[in-house]
């Protein structure tokens, strides 16, 4: 797989397929409103990478650098080739430029798409973290859902990084 990141912090506008695959990806609670995420396009310490294969886009990631942690905060690839390795090399990828400090969020395994999801992140190595969370609200103010995080280490104390999260990305 000869696989390119493309950091759409340079590239305006940004592309449609992003905006398709992230509405039909995440439920309407685990995503921000388009115009929002635009906005954050020019906050420091996040990113927004096209992932493409031949040139031809087969996902994105919403990534933040939060303290030494990256935090993947939304990651898709294209339904059409889910199940074809993409989503494990593009992790590795991350993984590795984290230096293995990676920490993402997913929902409770009460769906088989959750339970799913859980094994995938836990091939790779990341394991669910020890610590209670509740996602903040993109648009609502005191509403949470509950989610999971997970992680590639097995840090005892993720209070400071918790808070550090609901501070930059949600801005609570």
């Amino acid at each position: 797989m000869a696989i390119q990141y493309v950091n759409l912090k340079a590239i305006k506008p940004v592309h449609s397929f992003i905006k398709d695959l992230y509405e039909s990806t995440f439920p309407i609670q685990e995503r921000r409103e388009w115009t929002s995420l635009l906005s954050l396009l020019n906050h420091p310490a996040m990113q927004l990478d096209l992932i493409c294969e031949e040139e031809l886009p087969i996902g994105f990631i919403i990534w933040w650098k939060i303290n030494d942690w990256l935090f993947i905060e939304h990651f898709a690839i294209s339904p059409h080739i889910r199940g074809g390795g993409y989503g494990s090399t593009v992790m590795c990828y991350y993984m590795e430029k984290a230096n293995g400090k990676i920490f993402l969020e997913v929902e409770p395994p009460f769906t088989i798409d959750a339970e799913r999801r859980i094994a995938f992140y836990e091939k790779l190595g990341l394991s669910l973290l020890d610590v209670s969370y509740q996602q903040p609200s993109y648009v609502e103010k005191d509403v949470y859902y509950p989610m999971l995080l997970m992680g590639t280490t097995g840090k005892k104390d993720f209070t400071a990084l918790v808070a550090a999260l609901k501070e930059q990305v949600y801005c609570c």
